[in-house]
């Protein structure tokens, strides 16, 4: 999650860059490590879940694999520019104008794809009960990336099998 922390320090980010371009090398790929480290975490929380063997009181697996997946949804959703904010008291959401994408911001929505893909399998992999529990947390979420603007296909087919396989049958019932 450093990797995270250090994407966010924009005026340290700003003299790496020039330091690069300075000393005539590529751009550190931060995104990327960020994305390693979500995708390792997240492989990680999946595998422990899958494996039914694993069970500690002191660390709640399904809420720790949630929260993963709230926060590697918010920042995509955030880089596409087009997340709405809910404020505890409102019921309403905010909405933030959406700007048309970067070439820059369109690369990085492409970077953060398959950790998306993998966060909404995770998701969707959770049993019915879990699923139902947990979807109040992460609904608004999903609701905006079916707004966003997406690179690739591959997240609106990982978005409508969930929606397929998981809310569905919830709806329905």
């Amino acid at each position: 999650m450093h990797a995270r922390q250090l994407n966010r320090e924009s005026v340290l980010l700003k003299k790496l860059q020039k330091a690069c371009s300075i000393l005539e090398l590529s751009a550190p790929p931060v995104v990327h490590f960020e994305n390693e480290s979500f995708q390792n975490h997240l492989n990680f929380l999946q595998n422990l879940h899958d494996d039914q063997y694993f069970v500690h009181d002191e660390i709640d697996l399904e809420q720790e694999l949630v929260t993963v997946c709230e926060n590697v949804l918010d920042i995509y959703l955030n880089c596409a520019g087009s997340v709405s904010t809910f404020h505890k008291s409102d019921t309403q959401p905010v909405q933030r104008r959406k700007l048309p994408l970067s070439s820059a911001k369109k690369e990085e929505i492409a970077a953060r794809t398959s950790l998306v893909i993998s966060a909404l399998q995770g998701l969707a992999g959770l049993e019915k009960d879990s699923f139902r529990r947990y979807i109040p947390r992460f609904f608004q979420l999903l609701v905006d990336l079916v707004r966003s603007e997406h690179t690739s296909g591959e997240v609106q087919l990982a978005l409508s099998n969930m929606f397929r396989s998981s809310v569905g049958p919830i709806i329905m019932e």
